[in-house]
């Protein structure tokens, strides 16, 4: 019922609206480069756009519901601050997945199943974020004042991968370019679109060279799937208490 209502407040106040356009406009640019260059950027706007997209918003919805008394409601009601999250989370999780999809498939690329849960990861991960923000900001210039440095490095070093720099093993630690990884994890296609402006790129990620193709390419899923979730699951948990103490001291006294 939570995230029901809370992707028809996507719909309600226009966020789906605005993502059409910028879809739009995306989907134009594309059209205009050629083949592998217009796979690279595609793959580089799928993660600074719709994988971000619960951090830019979060904070509108969450001020919003403040200043409706939405979360007063929420707080006498069996509603848990975990579902809270949850719902909150997962319905930009799914919004992005959408706008990403559309924007890879409509210009005539693809992602694979490894990308897509780079896009959920990196959406869940942005949009719980956001939360955990909004949940402290008392007004929008403060989340956004706030939610800045989180999108510098969350995105920077992942901007670095795809053109051939911060490839060592030790920035699989980094989410953003775990992230980054697996959108690019996508065989034949994704190490084209990787070299495309980078021919000494390496194709992959490089990790553990010495090892067989095989099992370096099984270890390449499997740590950036690995450091997605444990990031994820920090920041659910941090996230769940700033919720929790946010519902407490509603009303202007802490319980």
């Amino acid at each position: 019922m939570l995230l029901k209502g809370d992707l028809f407040f996507l719909f309600k106040y226009g966020i789906f609206f605005v993502y059409a356009i910028f879809i739009a406009v995306y989907l134009i640019i594309l059209h205009y480069l050629p083949g592998k260059s217009g796979d690279l950027v595609m793959r580089l706007l799928v993660f600074a756009d719709p994988a971000a997209m619960g951090l830019f918003f979060m904070g509108a919805v969450i001020l919003l519901e403040k200043s409706q008394r939405v979360n007063c409601s929420l707080a006498v009601s069996p509603v848990t601050g975990r579902a809270y999250l949850l719902s909150k989370s997962i319905s930009f999780m799914l919004a992005g997945l959408l706008v990403g999809m559309i924007i890879a498939f409509g210009s005539g690329h693809s992602l694979s199943i490894f990308a897509l849960i780079g896009l959920a990861g990196a959406s869940f991960l942005f949009s719980t974020w956001g939360l955990l923000i909004a949940t402290k900001a008392r007004s929008l210039n403060q989340f956004i004042i706030l939610s800045l440095p989180v999108e510098i490095l969350i995105s920077g070093p992942a901007f670095f991968f795809p053109f051939g720099k911060l490839t060592h093993p030790v920035w699989l630690l980094h989410p953003g370019q775990a992230a980054m990884r697996l959108l690019f994890l996508t065989g034949s296609a994704g190490t084209e679109a990787l070299t495309a402006f980078n021919p000494a790129a390496p194709a992959g990620s490089g990790i553990i060279a010495a090892l067989t193709p095989a099992y370096a390419l099984l270890v390449e899923k499997l740590l950036p799937l690995l450091s997605l979730l444990i990031w994820n699951l920090i920041l659910f948990f941090l996230a769940k208490k700033a919720v929790d103490k946010m519902f407490k001291s509603l009303g202007g006294a802490e319980l």
